[in-house]
């Protein structure tokens, strides 16, 4: 380059222009040449970007679980997920013959995440695959002082050792629903919260009749006497001696009051299924059931004109309901993607992930009062009922878990119906069902 040098200050002037472009040059070409590590205020070097995370496809099996994971789930959860984790894509496999848990399993496939009830989490040990994840909780930043205490306690409970094998993602409850058009029909008044049972059966023989060749029952308490017993803290079989004990007066109290149910005539047992008779024929007025929000807003639709209030209670043990069914979704002990999967987990666990499944009608795990309000709000169908009701019982704890508890029910559930039908006395049935059930245990442990 060269400069035109002239006499006076007209030299200057153009000497010190020159030197204050050339100067300026240097810095641009410094700036745009990429040295990207010129110290903060601190005198630190500034962190790299961080690495862009590899796509990963995570394998999910259920077992039990299917009405959890149902496409509105899925829809809500995988939204959220392409906008916090856009790496990570759940597969979830059908509870189907071929991709079922146990065909997963036996084909060698180890699914990344299983979503079950906490009843189930007692088997997988024996299966290697569940382990303790307080730690990968811990690392994750998850705080399990937002979920309600006692379904913490539901899931530790099935671990000898008080272990989390994953965490809460939804939570089954007990409801009274009922059909508002039978009792205006017979002109009875609806069901309220805070009845117990003796109130309630009395309320239940008010509706039941025989209409123009039509019978309508008045209450069907759902899964004969299991639910019942709950409440009352009594099992089939004791898990620490993996002993039946039912010759008791909790187990006969708990006899006598669903036989008294029973027996209103009219109001036997039936071949078909109650929630099918409430939902479907429209000839129960009375179900006693778990949460089935999504069904129920369906039949509405097809003229069902029901509510729902308080689950009823024991004198004794006023709000209280049976075991929650908590489902938990857990990372397999030897899944490939474990720190992926606890980032699924603390996801669906989140905040805002529960909210939007609450507003879905769904009974989120969490203590938010924000998320328990906003139940059902998004669903039009839910309107106008009575979901608080809901709230003014909770589950009583849930018993330690015991590999044989679904089978000692099924057996006391046989002698009961036995009982009902005549077949035996009270004290009979009690008594078989006991020994069967001893039975049973002792021939499963030499399996």
């Amino acid at each position: 380059m060269t400069v035109e040098m002239t006499n006076g200050e007209g030299v200057r002037m153009r000497n010190r222009s020159f030197l204050f472009l050339m100067s300026m040059g240097v810095f641009l070409f410094a700036g745009c040449s990429g040295a990207t590590s010129e110290p903060n205020a601190q005198g630190e070097q500034p962190k790299p970007p961080p690495a862009k995370a590899n796509p990963v496809t995570l394998q999910v099996a259920s077992q039990g679980s299917s009405t959890v994971l149902d496409e509105e789930f899925k829809q809500v959860v995988q939204s959220f997920m392409a906008k916090k984790y856009p790496h990570i894509t759940l597969n979830f496999n059908p509870e189907s013959t071929a991709t079922s848990l146990d065909a997963l399993l036996a084909a060698g496939t180890i699914p990344d995440l299983i979503v079950t009830f906490n009843g189930n989490l007692a088997s997988y040990k024996e299966k290697e695959l569940v382990s303790d994840m307080t730690p990968l909780f811990q690392t994750a930043g998850i705080d399990l002082s937002r979920f309600e205490p006692g379904y913490i306690v539901d899931v530790k409970n099935a671990s000898d050792k008080g272990e989390m094998y994953g965490l809460p993602i939804n939570v089954n409850y007990h409801a009274m629903y009922y059909n508002k058009d039978i009792f205006d029909k017979f002109g009875a008044t609806y069901p309220t919260d805070g009845m117990n049972w003796e109130q309630l059966t009395d309320l239940a023989k008010k509706v039941t009749r025989m209409e123009s060749g039509t019978q309508f029952r008045g209450l069907d308490p759902g899964s004969t006497v299991i639910w019942m017993s709950q409440p009352l803290s009594i099992a089939a079989i004791d898990p620490k001696t993996d002993k039946a004990s039912l010759r008791t007066d909790k187990w006969s109290r708990v006899f006598k009051l669903a036989k008294s149910i029973y027996d209103i005539p009219g109001n036997g047992m039936i071949t078909a299924t109650p929630k099918d008779q409430f939902m479907k024929s429209k000839t129960l007025a009375v179900l006693l059931d778990l949460n089935i929000l999504t069904q129920l807003a369906a039949a509405g639709k097809e003229g069902l004109n029901w509510d729902v209030a308080q689950y009823p209670s024991y004198t004794e043990k006023p709000n209280t309901y049976g075991n929650a069914s908590v489902y938990v979704m857990l990372a397999t002990k030897t899944g490939k993607h474990r720190e992926d999967a606890v980032k699924a987990i603390e996801l669906i666990t989140s905040e805002e992930v529960q909210l939007a499944l609450s507003k879905k009608g769904r009974l989120s795990p969490l203590k938010s009062a924000q998320v328990k309000q906003a139940l059902g709000a998004d669903n039009p169908d839910l309107k106008n009922k009575h979901l608080p009701s809901i709230f003014k019982s909770l589950p009583v704890e849930y018993p330690i878990a015991s590999p044989y508890r679904g089978k000692a029910e099924g057996i006391l559930v046989n002698k009961f119906k036995e009982y009902v039908n005549g077949t035996v006395d009270e004290n009979t049935a009690l008594a078989q069902a006991e020994e069967e059930i001893n039975k049973m245990v002792a021939t499963e442990k030499t399996k």
